[in-house]
Order: C-alpha cells, then structure tokens, then sequence
C-alpha cells in the first residue's frame, strides 16, 4: 500500500520558500523610484540647452555693444578730426577776412576818390562846353561871315557832347557797382559777425566732446552748418574782389576819356 504524503510541508521546503518570498519583496522598488530616476535623466538636456542659449544670448548681446561703441567711437573720432580742420579754417579765414577788409576799405575810398576826381574834371569839362557855346554864340552876333569857323567849332561841340553823353554812362555804370560794393561790403560785415558766432560754436562743440556727449550726429550737423557758412563767406570775398576789379577797370576807362578829351580841346 502506497505512502500517503504528510500534509505538512518539509521544514527545508518551507526555509526556501520563505526565502524566496523576501528576496521578491526585496527586489520590488518603492512608490516613485522609476518615476524620479526618468525624471532625474530626462532635465538634464534642458538645463544643457537653456545654459547654451544664454551663453548664445550673452556672446550676442556682448558682440552688438563692443560694434556699437566701435563704430561711435570711430564716429567721435572723425567728428574731432572735422572739428579741427574747421577750427584751423576758420582762424586762417578769420585773418584773411580782416586783412581782406582792411584791403576793401582801402579800395573803396580809393575809388571814391577817384570817382570824385572823375566828377570834378566832368563839372569842368560841361562848363568849358558852356563857354564854347557862349564864345559861338558871340563870334555869332560879331561875324556873320565866319561860318566856317562856326560849323567846325559846332563839330568840335558835337564832338564833345558825344563824348560827355559817354563819360556820363560811364560815370552811371560807375554809380551802380559803388553801390553794388556797399550791398557786398555789407553782406561782407554780416559773414565776419557769423565768423566770430562759430567760433563760440566751436569751442561748445569742443567742451561736447570732451564730456563725452553722445549726440554725435548732432554735433556733425553743426559742423556742415559751419562748413556752408566757410563756403558763403568764400563766395563774397570773390564777388566782391571781383566787382572791385571791374570798378577799377572804368575808372581807367574813364580817366583815360576825359584825359583824351582834356588833349583835344
């Protein structure tokens, strides 16, 4: 007759399997093991790529301001080399504006003066007519018979009062550029009291650049005002020289008519 198996376990049986029961509950994590490791594994990338960004952020930011400051420094750079260069022109416009005037001055009381000369030998010369025109009129009234000599004086008379209707269109030529001169010497005076403006300008951008203002483009622009105003100035010292020697050339002209007048009679 078979064996009936004990329904109690072996004691060895029962070791193992107890032993085989802790090791499971041994190896089974606790509540959020996974979850914090997948966790910790995946902010990792993140953080990697934020600090990327803000060393992207910093380098860019940092490159923008040294061009900026590069490029207005070189702007301030140039706007003191202009400075300069106008400063130095306008000291030597300056002197030669003053020495130019004093020049003018000069020229136009010599002008004056021989405008004056000119008008005084006219007022002779028209009375010296008036006398021959007297003397016809008497040798007239004397001799009836001297009809000659009265036709050839009336040819002189013609003569002259061709030439006296020149002196006077001259002498109105003349009248018209002396006050063309004055409007010029004028505007002249008013170009050297701009000059002595700028260079109270100058020095203010000067002291600007200096305190290390920023608005640069501001100062440039004062700077081409200034260089326009040089310019302006320059074109009335030439108009100005040139209607002097224009004056100077009738009042040759005209000397030399009366002097050749002067001969003949």
């Amino acid at each position: 007759m078979n064996e009936i198996p004990s329904m109690v376990p072996d004691r060895d049986h029962m070791d193992t399997h107890l032993g085989n029961r802790r090791a499971k509950e041994q190896e089974i994590a606790p509540p959020g093991y996974y979850r914090a490791r997948v966790e910790r594994a995946s902010t990792w990338p993140v953080r990697i790529m934020l600090a990327l960004l803000t060393l992207a952020v910093g380098a860019n930011g940092y490159l923008g301001w040294y061009f900026y400051n590069e490029m207005y420094q070189t702007d301030l750079r140039q706007t003191d080399l202009r400075l300069g260069d106008l400063e130095l022109q306008l000291n030597v416009t300056g002197q030669e504006a003053a020495e130019e005037a004093r020049s003018l001055r000069e020229g136009m009381e010599i002008a004056i003066e021989q405008y004056d000369l000119l008008w005084a030998n006219w007022r002779r010369i028209n009375q010296e007519i008036e006398d021959i025109m007297s003397e016809i009129a008497r040798l007239g009234l004397v001799n009836e018979g001297q009809d000659e000599a009265t036709a050839n004086n009336s040819g002189q008379i013609a003569t002259v009062n061709d030439a006296m209707s020149d002196v006077q269109r001259r002498v109105n030529g003349i009248n018209n550029d002396l006050q063309s001169l004055d409007d010029l010497v004028a505007e002249h005076d008013r170009e050297m009291r701009n000059l002595g403006e700028m260079e109270g300008d100058l020095e203010s951008i000067r002291q600007a650049l200096s305190s290390g203002d920023s608005t640069v483009l501001g100062l440039v622009g004062r700077l081409e005002y200034m260089e326009q105003s040089m310019e302006s100035v320059n074109a009335h010292r030439l108009q100005i020289n040139q209607t002097l020697f224009r004056l100077q050339e009738q009042i040759e002209s005209l000397q030399t008519l009366i002097s050749g007048q002067s001969s003949v009679q």
